[in-house]
This record gives structure tokens, sequence and C-alpha cells, in this order.
């Protein structure tokens, strides 16, 4: 019963992360990336922030001085302005099946940067994962658009992030960790418009309701991942996570008009099973410490 509601739960943390993407290119028709990163910094810091202490909690403590706390969250603002960013300019089918390549890519960095084991076979899912993202992108197409290379940037560093937060002492509590992520969004959305030359633009009430709608979601979306994760055992609920590409599809033909064919649902095929494998795998050598890790894993 635990495993089936740690299903329902990332399923619906999926569904909510999705529409957030939906809300943010909605966002981008009118204001610049620096402009969206302050007022989701503001509104989501200042509703985590509120979460934090109705459950007797400080939004900010000492905990969060670790160097490692700084490091990910710059690998976070480098990660979401990739996103961000190209989400004005390339499908959102496009990004989110991308997106997926993530477990692959931490698979990937920590074989290179922690020296993890890695056996034949989850270095062939990553090859596979990798060959996915390429066919994705078919950058050997005329209408290749320079734009979906953030898009890799993004997920490298979100990639990066998520190898930095398996470092985090346990004492930084997850909650806390997003307040000061978005507190970073603020003033990094303010050097970004002066960068770019983007003056504020007074949002229409459309935007505003865009806007809302983006920190209103963000919530269930953090809450319940962290949440599917306590509850079902991770080798049954993460696979859940590939939830996310269905919604984001259907986002992307429904709302977006976006189109599909069959090439990009192969590489997304490739994308999704080469991750589905790689999650599958950690979860059951994580559920064997006793047994050093085989070589043709």
């Amino acid at each position: 019963m635990d495993n089936l509601r740690g299903a329902l739960l990332m399923v619906i943390s999926m569904a909510s992360f999705a529409l957030e993407d939906m809300f943010i290119k909605l966002m981008r028709e009118t204001l610049s990336a620096g402009q969206i990163f302050i007022f989701i910094g503001l509104g989501g810091a200042a509703a985590f922030s509120i979460l934090i202490i109705s459950r007797g909690e400080a939004p900010i403590d000492r905990s969060l001085s670790d160097r490692l706390v700084l490091l990910r969250t710059i690998f976070e603002l480098i990660s979401s302005t990739g996103f961000v960013v190209a989400l004005a300019f390339v499908p959102i089918s496009l990004m989110t099946t991308i997106i997926q390549a993530n477990p692959v890519l931490v698979t990937l960095g920590a074989a290179l940067f922690f020296g993890e084991v890695v056996g034949r076979r989850r270095w062939t899912a990553i090859l596979l994962g990798l060959l996915g993202v390429l066919i994705v992108l078919r950058p050997w197409e005329t209408t290749f658009d320079n734009a979906a290379l953030l898009v890799i940037l993004g997920v490298i560093f979100q990639a990066g992030r998520d190898l930095v937060t398996r470092r985090i002492k346990s004492k930084v509590g997850s909650l806390q960790l997003s307040v000061f992520t978005l507190l970073a969004f603020v003033p990094f959305g303010a050097m970004l418009m002066v960068a770019q030359q983007t003056p504020p633009v007074m949002p229409n009430k459309e935007t505003i309701i865009y806007i809302l709608a983006a920190i209103a979601v963000s919530l269930p979306a953090f809450y319940c991942i962290v949440a599917a994760m306590r509850i079902g055992e991770i080798s049954f609920v993460a696979p859940f996570r590939y939830t996310r590409i269905v919604f984001g599809l259907l986002i992307g033909t429904m709302i977006f008009s976006e189109k599909l064919d069959g090439i990009m649902l192969f590489g997304a095929a490739l994308i999704v099973g080469s991750g589905f494998y790689t999650i599958i795998r950690e979860a059951q050598l994580r559920q064997r410490p006793s047994h050093p890790p085989r070589t043709n894993v």
C-alpha cells in the first residue's frame, strides 16, 4: 500500500513540475528570464517559508553555511537559466524529454567524479541514453535551433546539482535548502536583467495569474516528490518520475500545438528506457550493502 501511495505522490509531483514548466513558458511571452527568476524566487521563498514556520522550524539556519550548499545553489542557478531561457525558443516537449536524461547523467557523473563502480550494463544504458538525446536534438538537420543547447546545459548542471546534493550533510533540511536557493534567484535575476539589458515590465493580469499558478504548483511538486521517496521503496517509486514526459508531451501538443514524430518518440524511448534501468539497478545495489558492487552491472 505504501508503494502505491508513493507512486501516486510521484505522479502528482511530476504533473506539477510539468505544469510549472507550462506556466513559465507562457510567462516568457511577456517577461524576461531575469524577471521570472525574481518573481518565482520571492513568491516561492515566501510560500516555502510559511510551510516551514508552520512546522515550527526556521526557514534559514546555520546549516546552510556549508560550502556544498553554495555550490549546489550555483549549479541550480545555471541549470534554471538554461531551462528558463530555452523555454522561449524550444518546444516544451523537447525540453521535457531531454530532462529525462538526468538519472543517466547522474550515474555518469558519479563514475567520473566520485569513482563509483559502473559495470558494462549501466555503461550501455548511459550510452543509449546519450544516443537518445542526440536523436531528439537532431543537430544534423537544418531546422536545428541552437537554443536547444541551453536545455543540454540545464540538464548537465541539474545532474551536477543532484550529485552535490548527495554530499550535503543530512542535517541540512530539504525545505530550508529550497528557500535558500529561491532567495538566491532574486539577486541573480536582477543581475541577469542587467546583463541582458532587459528593463522590468509590469505584468498584465494574465501574466500575474501565470506567476501565481507557477508558485502554487511548485509546492506540491516539491512536497510530493520528497514524500514519495520516503513512503515507498525507491526501486518501485522512482521510475514513476518518467510520467513527467507524458504530461510534458500532452501539454506540448494540446496547449502549444507542438508536433511529435516517430524519430522524437524513438529517442524519448531510449532516454526513458536507459534511465529506467539505471534507477532500478542502482536501487538494487543499494539494497545489497554487504556485497561489493559487481563489475558487470
